[in-house]
């Protein structure tokens, strides 16, 4: 059995949506458990009628870290909080994994306080799964999205070696390609960070280092792993969720808008759109999680819905298995 310790209270809708969502991974993966931390009274009322209550346990965390709480210190001050709960049963191996849409900073503070370092890399990084159009390579992980805006070059090199594991194991991907964020596929391109960097990269014989890569190009399936700083893979993250979803739901109103369509084939038009909004704006995925500790902590979008919630327990499922997180 994999078990997950999840924070109930995190994201903007509480256990209705994160109760409900772990309930339906647990639904449809028979060797998963459960440990829900946070109110008892509003996690039972959240459970779904399907839910395997023999699989699942309740653990009270009367404090909630929230999205204005000061990452550092709330970790230090509320030790009774379902975030910190959470990551102390994973670290004293009473969990496998944590999954939480709460407070990143805080998430990723505790991490990094409470469970601890993985010894091959200096400085964590947050990790994001992008889809592609590709069929052979339909995701790619692009390391850091958003956790150091001032990493060094030997730290994008550390990310590219534990990051090949990952991807080998996450993405069933033989030999992962590796790529450097750029401004231009040339070694000469970039500033003293990239050129630096691709120096590293270069050199290190165990790396299938491609070289430099363009961000236009990874839609179709390029790369299995990407690297860049925090502070450019943010804005590149965010840039492509929000485009995707702003371009779907465009796309989606104009063909109602202007289509002669019968009801039946209008709505199967629309839900073959919302299947690819789902997909490109990560909700068919799950979270991001943190690489550079030693067990899986999975952050989700403060917004997530149950199904992207689902797809983040599984996540973090899965990376239990993965020998970046073997302790």
């Amino acid at each position: 059995m994999v078990k997950i310790a999840v924070d109930t209270a995190g994201g903007d809708h509480g256990p209705g949506t994160t109760v409900y969502g772990a309930s339906l991974a647990m639904r449809d993966n028979a060797g998963l458990e459960c440990l829900f931390f946070g109110d008892q009274s509003q996690i039972e009322a959240a459970l779904p009628g399907f839910a395997d209550t023999s699989r699942m346990e309740i653990i009270a965390a009367d404090e909630v870290i929230t999205d204005e709480d000061d990452p550092l210190r709330a970790v230090r001050r509320k030790k009774d909080s379902t975030i910190v709960k959470g990551l102390k049963a994973v670290a004293e191996g009473e969990a496998d994994a944590f999954v939480s849409a709460g407070n990143s900073g805080a998430i990723f503070a505790g991490s990094v306080s409470i469970i601890g370092q993985n010894p091959n890399v200096t400085r964590p990084a947050s990790v994001t799964v992008l889809p592609t159009v590709s069929e052979s390579t339909p995701h790619y992980l692009i390391i850091d999205s958003g956790a150091n805006i001032a990493a060094k070059p030997e730290h994008l090199a550390q990310y590219g070696r534990v990051g090949s594991k990952v991807a080998e194991q996450l993405l069933q991907a033989e030999n992962p390609r590796v790529g450097l964020l750029n401004i231009g596929s040339e070694s000469t391109k970039g500033n003293a960070f990239t050129k630096e960097t691709f120096q590293l990269l270069s050199a290190d014989e165990d790396l299938n280092f491609t070289g430099n890569v363009e961000p236009h190009t990874l839609l179709g399936g390029t790369h299995e792993v990407v690297l860049t700083d925090g502070f450019t893979g943010n804005i590149m993250l965010k840039a492509v969720e929000g485009t995707a979803g702003i371009l779907m739901h465009d796309l989606l109103e104009k063909i109602k808008a202007n289509s002669s369509l019968a009801e039946n084939d209008e709505k199967m038009m629309e839900d073959l759109m919302y299947s690819y909004i789902n997909r490109y704006t990560n909700q068919d995925i799950g979270g991001g999680f943190i690489l550079g500790i030693k067990a899986p902590v999975v952050i989700t979008h403060g917004s997530a819905g149950e199904m992207m919630f689902k797809h983040s327990v599984e996540m973090g499922a899965e990376l239990s298995k993965s020998i970046i997180f073997q302790r």
